[in-house]
């Protein structure tokens, strides 16, 4: 399977895309919010449900591309440290990927709405990697085997830059999705990563990072920590 485009059915992630938009809003952190609030931000999704659609490119690549934290995908070379936590034997497959939620016409309206908007595409993206997951996990392939949570640039010490090898085997215009020159993606609403196919569940992410081999300087939450501290 290479250069594979699927369409994901958003409405299959449209209760977990609610749940992301609303730990966005702070709606499910227990502080009150007048009723109005929420029912107004919630309805604005009616404005561009039309619009979203989550596309997805993966290609499979067999176990012996894996060697310790690095992985040699079409002769391009992919590090992450988080691999290290993950032992050889236990990987079957990878599935790397490009998904994205494209584009949405914000121009004519409002402030708060287009915020409400931004949160709905972000929502559904993640909401988009899950779907893909779950793809994955109903291959007849994978029976009786596990998906990985989800690695990509910028995250469990897999740097940014990075990105651009994805770009190099996986061609991104088969869902209208490209690499700009200032290493950001076009669309922006988009994500690039992979999924490992593991014999047993490999606890290797956790919810704390506790056990994360990243550098720090290499993750997005380590960051997002360091400024919080």
């Amino acid at each position: 399977m290479k250069n594979h485009m699927i369409r994901l059915d958003k409405d299959q992630g449209k209760e977990l895309a609610e749940k992301n938009f609303r730990d966005m809003c702070g709606y499910n952190r227990g502080k009150p919010v007048p009723q109005k609030i929420i029912e107004r931000s919630l309805r604005s999704l009616e404005d561009v449900y039309h619009q979203l659609e989550i596309k997805a490119l993966i290609s499979e690549y067999k176990k012996t591309c894996v060697d310790g934290i690095n992985m040699l995908l079409d002769g391009k070379l992919f590090t992450c440290n988080a691999l290290a936590q993950i032992p050889t034997e236990e990987i079957e497959r990878i599935y790397i990927y490009l998904l994205t939620v494209g584009e949405l016409n914000l121009s004519e309206a409002s402030i708060l709405n287009q915020v409400y908007y931004d949160m709905w595409q972000n929502a559904y993206m993640d909401a988009g990697q899950e779907i893909l997951r779950q793809y994955l996990q109903g291959l007849s392939c994978n029976t009786y085997r596990y998906v990985s949570d989800n690695f990509g640039p910028g995250f469990f010490g897999m740097d940014i830059s990075q990105l651009e090898q994805f770009f190099a085997i996986l061609d991104g215009e088969k869902i209208c999705l490209k690499l700009l020159d200032s290493g950001f993606m076009s669309p922006t609403k988009s994500y690039a990563g992979f999924f490992l196919i593991t014999n047993s569940i490999q606890n290797f992410v956790g919810n704390d990072c506790e056990n994360c081999l990243s550098s720090g300087k290499t993750c997005m939450y380590c960051k997002a920590g360091r400024k919080m501290a």
